[in-house]
């Protein structure tokens, strides 16, 4: 409840400040179907993301789905343009981005968020501006129940990821005790609300929680707090950085409560993680080994451009401008109405990371996330050695 009111908190202020510009946002959306009327002669497709910060695949996902599409005219229309800017993970300069991309006429859709708390008030802006926000990372539920129309998710939702972590770990016929740790950002509140709420449902009980701030988190305590403390599993939901030195700490003091992961195992966390990275399971929300034919081509694509393998954030921006031009092809349109409607209905569709399949709010539907035990990855050398003190 309290990341929900959080939400409508921030949706209120949002709506507060923007009253004096958001008729000028609507009249960005007027202006925008009239451009779009008029068939230009590009297919222009905003970006919102971190890259320097990030540094993953997001950047050369979207390329290589672009240059698939121009050549083989994918959508049956115009060229794809992409307008990529970086958003630093930073309201401040996010917001300036959606009001730029708001105010491109000719623009038909989004693609971003990294971070929850950007992706919640950038909806609002791109809803009032007539303009498609594919969201393809931000998990928060609160940005599908305002029954917006111009908002397709493209990643599971907290809901989702907390209902398939807590039934991963959960015994038929025993209550299970669980322990949290979860950094206070927008993914990890919610995250932590959702997982409770799961946990209910399945007769867990909670038996030690310890919220930590973003910056200058020390885990000492709470590893020794938790020898201490009989739990059948602890929760843990951060940043690459924060959850390496949790399991670096916990590998120190020789917890062996087990330990789930809430956040997507990146090629960042089993480096910094080290060895530690045994002792625990983590959320994936993407296979490079799936043995899709769709996934196999994608793979194979981008080893040979990159001459690496890619990670989630490749396979979500590669499988959304591809999600993108079917929905151009299907309706021969650059409307961002029509391509909204389109997704939302489609049959499902098969991408690189999987099947895709939404509800009439622009939510996914029954798409897979895996869990990946720690002592199956092979280390390197370099990556021996985990977090000391």
């Amino acid at each position: 409840m309290k990341r929900l009111v959080w939400c409508v908190a921030v949706l209120a202020v949002l709506g507060y400040f923007l009253a004096p510009q958001w008729q000028s946002v609507t009249r960005m959306g007027e202006r925008r179907f009239a451009a779009l009327e008029r068939r230009p002669s590009v297919f222009l497709v905003g970006v919102s993301w971190p890259f320097a910060i990030k540094q993953d695949g997001m950047a050369d996902g979207l390329r290589l789905a672009q240059d698939e599409i121009n050549a083989g005219r994918l959508t049956g229309g115009p060229p794809i343009r992409l307008v990529m800017r970086d958003d630093q993970d930073d309201w401040g300069v996010a917001r300036k981005i959606a009001l730029e991309f708001a105010d491109t006429p000719e623009m038909s859709a989004v693609v971003g968020y990294d971070e929850d708390s950007v992706a919640i008030r950038a909806s609002p802006i791109f809803e009032a501006a007539r303009l498609l926000h594919l969201c393809v990372n931000a998990n928060a539920p609160a940005m599908t129940m305002h029954d917006y129309k111009y908002i397709i998710r493209t990643v599971q939702s907290t809901n989702q990821i907390a209902q398939f972590l807590a039934e991963s770990t959960a015994s038929v016929g025993r209550e299970e005790k669980f322990a949290m740790i979860w950094e206070e950002d927008a993914y990890g509140q919610d995250l932590a609300y959702q997982y409770r709420i799961a946990q209910d449902a399945l007769g867990g009980q909670s038996v030690y929680q310890w919220p930590y701030p973003t910056e200058h988190t020390d885990f000492r305590m709470p590893v020794n707090q938790l020898r201490s403390v009989t739990a059948d599993v602890i929760l843990i939901s951060g940043h690459d950085a924060e959850v390496a030195d949790f399991l670096g700490k916990a590998q120190v003091v020789a917890l062996t409560t087990p330990i789930l992961v809430a956040s997507d195992l990146s090629a960042e966390l089993i480096e910094k993680a080290g060895t530690a990275i045994a002792k625990a399971r983590f959320l994936k929300l993407y296979d490079p080994l799936a043995p899709t034919a769709k996934n196999q081509k994608f793979v194979a694509a981008f080893r040979a451009r990159y001459g690496k393998d890619p990670d989630t954030s490749a396979a979500q921006g590669y499988d959304a401008l591809l999600l993108l031009a079917e929905a151009v092809r299907s309706t021969a349109s650059l409307n961002p109405l029509d391509l909204a409607f389109a997704i939302r209905f489609m049959p499902a569709w098969e991408g690189a990371n999987g099947r895709y399949q939404f509800d009439s709010h622009g939510e996914l539907r029954d798409k897979k996330l895996l869990l990946i035990d720690g002592a199956s990855l092979h280390l390197t050398p370099s990556n021996h050695d985990g977090p000391g003190d």
